[in-house]
C-alpha cells in the first residue's frame, strides 16, 4: 500500500507575512503540514495540485521548494491559474509528471493557461498522457490536475472548470487501470463520477469557497487535505481530514479576489 496525501490551493504571497484574503497562507500552509506530520506515521508522497501560489514570482516557489523539502517526504506539484509557467518547478521539466509508486502510477497534468483562469490540457499533454497510459498498464493509474472536470454546481467557478474535460475522459476511459482523477481549484470537498472514474476535490490550504453559491462567496469550513490509501490490488480508500484548531475568522463579505 502507497499512502499518498494531497494538498491544494496553498496561494502563497512573495512574503511569508503578507496575506490572501485577510488570512496568512504561509501560516496556514504549515499548520496543515505539521497536522498531516502529527496525525499520519507514514506518507509515501505528497501531491500538490496547484496554485502554489498567489503572487508566482520565483522566490515564493524557492521558499516552497525549501520548506517542501526540508520534511524529507517526496512531493511533487503541478501549475494553477495562479501559477506561473516561466518559474513554476515542474518537478520532471514538463508539463506531465510521471511517478511510479511500485503498483501505482500518478500522472500530473497542467490545465493551467496563461492568461485564463479556466483550464485546458494542450493536445501535446493529451498525446503524451495517451503514451504514458499504453507504457503503464500493469500499473493502477491515478490522474491529477488542478481545474475540475466536472461541474461542482456553482455557477461562478463552473464557468472556470476544465474546458476539454471530454477529450481527457475520453482518453482515460479506455483504461480500466485508472482509479481516480484528484484536483484543487475549487476550495472545497467533493466526489462526483464520470461513468466508473471518481473525480475528487480538496479543501483549501487556506480559505474555503461556499459549496453550491451561484455568486462567489466564502465558507467558514476549516483548511484540509486528503489521504489518499492506495493499495496493491488497485482500490483505493479516500478521507477528508480538516484542522479544526484552525478556527479563523473569515469576513464572508469579500465578495472575490
Amino acid at each position: 500500500m502507497k499512502t499518498i496525501v494531497q494538498i491544494s490551493d496553498t496561494h502563497l504571497m512573495d512574503l511569508p507575512d503578507k496575506n490572501f484574503i485577510e488570512l496568512n497562507p504561509e501560516r496556514t500552509f504549515h499548520q496543515i503540514i505539521d497536522e498531516i506530520l502529527s496525525r499520519h506515521q507514514h506518507i509515501d508522497t505528497i501531491l500538490h495540485t496547484g496554485d502554489v501560489a498567489q503572487v508566482p514570482k520565483p522566490v515564493t516557489y524557492q521558499r516552497y521548494l525549501n520548506y517542501m523539502g526540508s520534511l524529507n517526504i517526496p512531493f511533487y506539484q503541478t501549475p494553477g491559474n495562479h501559477d506561473d509557467p516561466s518559474c513554476f518547478p515542474y518537478p520532471q521539466k514538463s508539463k506531465l509528471s510521471v511517478i511510479s509508486l511500485d503498483r501505482w502510477c500518478v500522472i500530473l497534468l497542467d490545465s493551467a493557461v496563461v492568461g485564463k483562469v479556466d483550464g485546458l490540457i494542450d493536445e501535446e499533454q493529451l498525446n503524451h498522457l495517451e503514451q504514458a497510459l499504453k507504457q503503464h498498464q500493469d500499473q493502477h493509474i491515478l490522474i491529477g490536475c488542478h481545474h475540475h472536470p466536472l461541474e461542482m454546481k456553482s455557477a461562478w467557478i463552473d464557468q472556470h472548470c476544465l474546458k476539454n474535460t471530454d477529450q481527457l475522459m475520453n482518453i482515460l476511459c479506455k483504461y480500466p487501470n485508472v482509479k481516480a482523477v484528484i484536483h484543487g481549484h475549487v476550495h472545497q470537498e467533493a466526489e462526483i463520477y464520470f461513468k466508473h472514474i471518481p473525480i475528487f476535490s480538496v479543501p483549501s490550504t487556506c480559505v474555503q469557497f461556499k459549496p453550491l453559491s451561484q455568486d462567489f462567496a466564502l465558507d467558514e469550513d476549516t483548511p484540509g487535505y486528503r489521504l489518499l490509501n492506495l493499495y496493491d490490488d488497485g482500490r483505493l480508500e479516500t478521507e477528508i481530514f480538516r484542522v479544526e484548531s484552525m478556527i479563523e475568522k473569515i469576513n464572508l463579505n469579500i465578495c472575490g479576489y
